[in-house]
């Protein structure tokens, strides 16, 4: 290799003499002419093979594909009910009689409680964890050392969210329709929003902020005959104070269904179409700043902080599906094969 390198490198330095004119100067000038060229040459293809190394790393590491793994703890499950979820560096195992969080080792308990519920559904933040009872009443709400609150609402629950400061936002069944209360971790009503299903529809999905003052509720609804979407926001801080409903702003989409909507980052909220994302910034009035087409049928998604991942049906003969890596900018990052039959995906860190 080594020979190959300064074969090269000294093939390259006499380039130039068979197109220099014939003029008069001594061995030593030659030689030493010759000489640095053949350095600036050889640095020039050291930089050029160091960058290509590192990027030949970089593609290897970024595409990687572990074929085997190592077990490092694990738990005897004497039930099939429970859920496991990774959270941090902990892991929450939650079931209808009560949930428990673990350190990485499975060992030691951080909290462990007992509660009663059908239907046990888990949403967290940053700092909070919220486990309700969907289509149920019961609310309970930890951080990641013990737990701020438990609650009852009066209307059964349909889906829910928390912030990092453990307040909840809960759609609730009422008699009309669909209300929309924001509590408290203790369940002391902060606000309540009762949209008119004539004028916003049916609520879909919720997001509040890391903060809790934003948020941002998605509806579905229907305009002669016509299936479209309401994205609207709502500020529950100072700068929604003087607004009715605390309502901020709402923007209408025809032919477009909006399943989930999430905040990240404290202003940024991404919100998932049947076709792509939209990305909104600000804590005043939200502006739109991104709006990704990806023209494919979505079979699932995933998120975390910094990366969306998109999965689609692959046509391509030995494999199953594709997926698509984006940036929270629209930036499509890279393009994977998934052939495994999976039933969901998610971030860890750098890998996938």
């Amino acid at each position: 290799m080594q020979k190959l390198f300064n074969n090269i490198t000294e093939w390259i330095v006499h380039i130039p003499d068979a197109f220099r004119k014939s003029e008069t100067e001594d061995e030593f000038g030659i030689r030493l002419r010759k000489h640095k060229r053949a350095m600036y040459i050889r640095t020039a293809l050291l930089i050029v093979l160091g960058i290509a190394l590192i990027f030949v790393l970089i593609n290897i590491y970024t595409h990687w594909t572990y074929r085997s793994y190592e077990v490092i703890e694990s738990e005897d499950v004497f039930d099939s009910v429970s859920g496991y979820v990774a959270i941090h560096d902990r892991v929450l195992r939650y079931s209808p009689d009560g949930a428990v969080l673990l350190k990485s080792d499975m060992e030691e308990e951080i909290w462990n409680e007992s509660f009663n519920m059908t239907q046990p559904t888990l949403e967290s933040s940053s700092e909070a964890i919220l486990i309700y009872d969907k289509r149920g009443t019961d609310i309970h709400v930890y951080n990641m050392e013990q737990k701020l609150g438990s609650f009852i609402t009066n209307s059964p629950i349909l889906f829910a969210r928390v912030s990092a400061n453990g307040n909840v936002l809960a759609a609730v069944e009422d008699g009309e329709g669909t209300q929309i209360i924001y509590y408290n971790s203790k369940g002391e009503e902060i606000a309540a929003i009762s949209p008119s299903p004539t004028k916003y529809g049916y609520p879909l999905s919720m997001a509040v902020s890391e903060d809790g003052n934003m948020v941002a509720v998605s509806y579905v609804m229907t305009d002669n005959g016509v299936i479209g979407s309401r994205l609207a926001f709502y500020n529950f801080g100072s700068a929604g104070s003087d607004k009715e409903d605390h309502l901020m702003a709402a923007e209408e989409f025809t032919e477009t269904l909006i399943p989930d909507v999430r905040y990240f980052g404290g202003t940024e909220l991404i919100a998932f179409t049947d076709s792509g994302f939209m990305v909104y910034k600000g804590s005043g009035t939200p502006k739109r700043k991104e709006d990704v087409k990806i023209g494919r049928d979505i079979v699932s998604f995933f998120c975390d902080e910094s990366r969306l991942a998109f999965i689609f049906r692959c046509d391509e003969v030995g494999h199953r599906y594709t997926m698509d890596v984006y940036n929270h900018g629209g930036k499509l990052l890279n393009t994977e094969y998934v052939d495994i039959i999976y039933d969901k995906g998610h971030f860890s860190n750098k890998e996938l």
